[in-house]
């Protein structure tokens, strides 16, 4: 339930966001001042880290259910970095240890 709060929040963040960039990536064209671009800059990142969240996200809810066919690098470091304790199933399998005889055939 949490995590379906946290996702309606940044989806919103992500709407709303949006819109104000580009309200004030249009003003900053109009008239280029330092302070429209820092406001520009700023909106562009909270609108950038509210959809990577939104991305991983719905990754994770669709990794833990299996239906992720093609994995994503970045999200995988940010499950694995979380810590395989919480989640053993949300990070890469690891190969199996190599025994001295064996050379990895």
């Amino acid at each position: 339930m949490r995590r379906k709060a946290l996702f309606y929040a940044l989806l919103g963040v992500a709407t709303f966001g949006l819109s104000e960039f580009l309200g004030a990536w249009r003003a900053w064209r109009a008239a280029p001042t330092p302070g429209g671009a820092g406001t520009v800059a700023l909106l562009g990142l909270a609108v950038l880290g509210a959809m990577l969240a939104l991305g991983f996200i719905l990754y994770e809810v669709d990794r833990a259910a299996g239906r992720v066919r093609h994995r994503i690098w970045l999200y995988e470091r940010v499950l694995a970095w979380r810590g395989e304790a919480r989640h053993p199933d949300l990070v890469w399998p690891r190969p199996p240890a190599a025994e001295p005889g064996n050379r990895g055939r």
